[in-house]
């Protein structure tokens, strides 16, 4: 079992060892010529000799239980066509030509569909006198996207029936592969599989095997013409480790080239994010503080257990962190016995900043959330302060619930998570100590032209009056000053006091040099 992150280079593996092992190609093909294992004698005797089977579970509808039986027909119809061979063979019984038949048009029911990779492995070994590879792709996908849903148990019992008697005491089988996301413990999934190797992010073995290395960063945009955009592709792909190897994300960085080298959340994108949002919508205040803390560029020193059960999952915050490790949200570096996790990159600093947008008012769409974000950020970085104070307005009236809007955190809590998304020209952070106290919000530029931005937020009652509200802002201003939270900075400094009544901001702006 190989775990990685989706769009890492799982299925790219698998369809590797397929093309080598598959006794369906030709063996006079130059697909691996000039690679190492072209160099090894005794793997050549190995090369296109077997019967493969490779099925792709990523492919399964779980929007309700009746669609993934109907995929799970539908697929395996798929998969069962290409060995039609079989029903012209002397080697195969009756009653195994008529399972055959049955799948193919459809006739079987999901019921007996669970030996299916079974029983063909059993059919292509009486075949071809030759025991089977059997290589599965993303097992995890729908149990992890049917987490939460009432058909849940039905999907996992599903699963460990077919996984459990196509990998456990099978005697056609030679070796299998299987690849997902995450370990869902033996208990839970492959049950009684007691011959089963585990190879996730923390294994040394393949850790380059996974993702792109540095050196091949750095070759992919010297072939492109762009070796000057190193620095930004690291800045936004790269800071993700497997093994004892640092590696970026493979998806994202071909995706930017394609792209003519614009940086982008290309990743966060794709398919595959239901459980995380479930597990996100369980988490109390403390849980989302944290996140809020991982998205102001803080580290969280936690315990991670690469192996979780859905039980796990539901009742402890720790295995929602071991989740977020193991699906890429988060980068895990050794800690002692525990491991500090922090955001990996650019790219995932957009994505938190869109989590914590989503958890505070679910109400935003993700483009009234980019417009709002580009005019509160273009008037913020241009001291343009009737411009800002208009933005925040339109932002809190179009979307927020006053419940939201209780206390000075709430309106931090937002505001930060909207400037993350400044992530590439901005390092944005919340509620550090600098200088005597804790600032709100620090925009620190990366860019020399560039000010920086820092921010501190009040709190004005509802029935207070105008006066009070300009005096509260003000006072914001001079909090900045009077505690010195400009402390180590260099250059120009936008200072502003945000004072806040209810929807309504009061702004205060100053520029300092230093």
């Amino acid at each position: 079992l190989y775990t990685r992150p989706r769009r890492f280079g799982k299925s790219l593996n698998l369809s590797m060892l397929d093309a080598f092992f598959n006794l369906k190609y030709p063996k006079d093909n130059r697909w691996f010529d000039g690679l190492k294992v072209s160099e090894c004698e005794e793997c050549q005797k190995h090369r296109n000799a077997y019967p493969v089977i490779n099925f792709d579970f990523k492919v399964l509808g779980v929007d309700d239980l009746d669609t993934f039986y109907s995929d799970i027909e539908d697929e395996m119809c798929v998969l069962y066509s290409q060995y039609k061979y079989l029903l012209d063979s002397d080697s195969i019984g009756q009653e195994d030509k008529d399972f055959l038949n049955s799948v193919i048009h459809l006739k079987l029911g999901h019921i007996k569909l669970r030996k299916a990779i079974t029983r063909l492995s059993q059919m292509l070994y009486k075949h071809h006198g030759k025991k089977v590879i059997i290589l599965l792709d993303e097992y995890d996908n729908p149990i992890n996207n049917s987490y939460g849903k009432p058909f849940q148990q039905d999907v996992v019992g599903f699963m460990r029936e077919l996984l459990s008697s196509a990998l456990k005491g099978n005697d056609s089988l030679h070796f299998g592969v299987v690849t997902g996301v995450m370990q869902i413990a033996k208990e839970s999934i492959f049950s009684g599989l007691n011959n089963l190797r585990v190879n996730n992010i923390f294994s040394n073995n393949f850790d380059e095997s996974f993702g792109f290395t540095d050196a091949e960063v750095r070759s992919i945009l010297e072939d492109n013409g762009h070796p000057e955009k190193y620095d930004e592709v690291r800045e936004w792909y790269d800071g993700y480790r497997f093994g004892g190897k640092d590696v970026y994300n493979p998806w994202s960085v071909l995706t930017y080239v394609d792209e003519g080298f614009k940086p982008g959340p290309y990743w966060a994108g794709t398919s595959g994010n239901d459980i995380m949002h479930t597990l996100l919508d369980k988490l109390d205040d403390n849980g989302f503080r944290e996140l809020q803390d991982l998205a102001s560029g803080k580290g969280l020193i936690k315990s991670i257990n690469p192996q979780v059960t859905l039980s796990d999952l539901k009742n402890s915050r720790n295995s929602i962190y071991s989740m977020m490790v193991m699906s890429g949200y988060l980068s895990a570096i050794p800690h002692d016995d525990l491991y500090e996790l922090r955001l990996p990159n650019g790219e995932m600093y957009k994505v938190f900043s869109r989590m914590i947008v989503d958890h505070l008012d679910e109400k935003i769409s993700e483009a009234d959330s980019a417009k709002h974000i580009s005019s509160i950020s273009k008037a913020l970085l241009s001291n343009d302060v009737d411009g800002l104070e208009r933005a925040l307005y339109n932002l809190f009236a179009d979307s927020i619930g006053y419940q939201l809007l209780s206390n000075e955190s709430h309106y931090q809590m937002f505001l930060a998570g909207l400037l993350m998304s400044n992530r590439g020209g901005y390092i944005v952070s919340a509620e550090f100590e600098n200088g005597k106290g804790r600032y709100d919000i620090l925009l620190e530029s990366s860019i020399p032209t560039n000010p920086h931005v820092i921010i501190e937020i009040k709190h004005t009652k509802s029935d207070a009056d105008d006066d009070t509200m300009s005096k509260d802002a003000e006072r914001a201003l001079s909090q900045i000053k009077d505690r010195d939270y400009i402390h180590g900075l260099k250059g120009d400094i936008l200072l502003y006091g945000i004072a806040f009544r209810g929807k309504e901001p009061r702004i205060v702006s100053e520029m300092m040099h230093q």
